[in-house]
């Protein structure tokens, strides 16, 4: 089995009053997850940490190290937070990204929800392997099918699908394959959106811990203004 090894922070930010991302890191399940309250809904950190919270819990109730029905598990996290959202915000709702990496043997299945990401560094090359489920992602696709579509610039971060939306859940799942050498970043869209991927590329590429790494680009997102909270989970296979 490779060696893994992890890290994850967090920051608040230079001009939000609260952070609303949430994070688990948990070695002995393999279980890595970025979580991100909705802006413009209320109880954004109460969404995150449920998501997490509860994602943690179902993973735990299994034995580690194997697939499980992925799917399935994020259709649980949506209902229980959508539930509470039922409580906290009757009119509104709360929501927020999901974005978690588990690692069976030598795959690396990854859940996804909203607009955190997972990117992956390899021989010198970074992937996004996720997509942004956002308005303008969404008229991206139509357009590349020839299907007409207009955009409104002021809309075009918002989440077409977010964890505690109304069920049913479409979810984005997939995994892919472990090399030796590979690093893994899971993120806030408070890092994707200010640290351009050149510079994500080239801090994983260049730290020798995962710590470095991760403390690294909340940092290089703080010194471009800290305009959101963002959070760094970053995993390196030896």
């Amino acid at each position: 089995m490779m060696k893994l090894r992890s890290f994850a922070h967090t920051d608040v930010g230079l001009v939000r009053p609260e952070n609303e991302d949430s994070f688990l890191r948990n070695d002995i399940h393999r279980l890595y997850a970025v979580a991100d309250g909705i802006g413009g809904l209320p109880s954004g950190a109460q969404a995150s940490q449920l998501a997490v919270a509860t994602l943690e819990k179902i993973f735990t109730s299994h034995g580690a190290g194997h697939k499980l029905n992925y799917p399935r598990i994020l259709a649980e996290v949506n209902d229980q937070v959508f539930r509470l959202g039922r409580v906290l915000s009757p009119q509104f709702g709360i929501g927020s990204t999901l974005t978690f990496a588990h690692v069976t043997g030598v795959k690396l299945n990854i859940g996804h929800v909203g607009d955190s990401s997972a990117f992956r560094l390899r021989s010198k090359h970074l992937e996004q392997l996720t997509r942004d489920h956002t308005i303008e992602t969404e008229m991206q696709d139509r357009a590349a099918r020839g299907e007409p579509m207009a955009l409104l610039m002021e809309n075009r971060n918002a989440l077409t699908r977010c964890i505690g939306q109304p069920p049913p859940l479409e979810a984005e799942c997939a995994s892919h394959t472990l090399l030796p050498h590979d690093r893994y970043l899971l993120c806030s869209d408070g890092i994707s959106r200010f640290v351009n991927v050149v510079e994500i590329a080239d801090i994983l590429g260049t730290a020798t811990e995962p710590e470095a790494a991760a403390r690294q680009l909340v940092q290089r997102a703080n010194e471009r203004g800290g305009l959101d909270n963002s959070t760094a989970v970053v995993l390196f296979f030896d």
